[in-house]
């Protein structure tokens, strides 16, 4: 009973041999050069994936930074305003409602603080998804 493998190899009730050994070893050298190749592009499209998603979280990270900022900036104004309405209503000695929260800031401010949560737990995912991506040694 006969089984063709591939070109110029069979087996031959359970012994092999190849009618053209110079055929086999060519077909054998592509196979391994295929491999290889395809081993390489693997490493490098990791290493592209790598390289964007430390890109990636950099930019997260500066736009939490500016998002923070802005945050800090919208508290001072808002006590610098509650501190001139103070001042104004005793310098005036106006007898009036005590100075509130200025109009619209704290809804912005609690969609920053929003906005900065959920960049906090993707810069989270990001650090360990790159972590675990440079833990992986190629298969080389």
């Amino acid at each position: 009973m006969k089984h063709y493998i591939g070109h110029g190899l069979s087996i031959l009730s359970g012994n092999s041999f190849c009618s053209d050994p110079l055929v086999f070893m060519g077909d054998l050298g592509d196979m391994i050069d295929g491999e290889f190749q395809l081993r390489e592009a693997q490493e490098q499209r990791r290493l592209e994936e790598h390289e964007y998603q430390s890109i990636r979280l950099e930019l997260v990270i500066g736009y939490r930074q500016t998002l923070a900022d802005l945050q800090t900036g919208n508290r001072r104004a808002e006590k610098k305003a509650q501190l001139r309405s103070a001042i104004g209503e005793m310098l005036h000695m106006t007898k009036g409602v005590a100075p509130g929260k200025v109009g619209g800031q704290e809804t912005e401010e609690e969609k920053i603080s929003i906005l900065i949560d959920q960049l906090n737990k993707d810069i989270l995912v990001s650090t360990k998804h790159l972590s675990r991506s440079m833990d992986i040694t190629p298969f080389f």
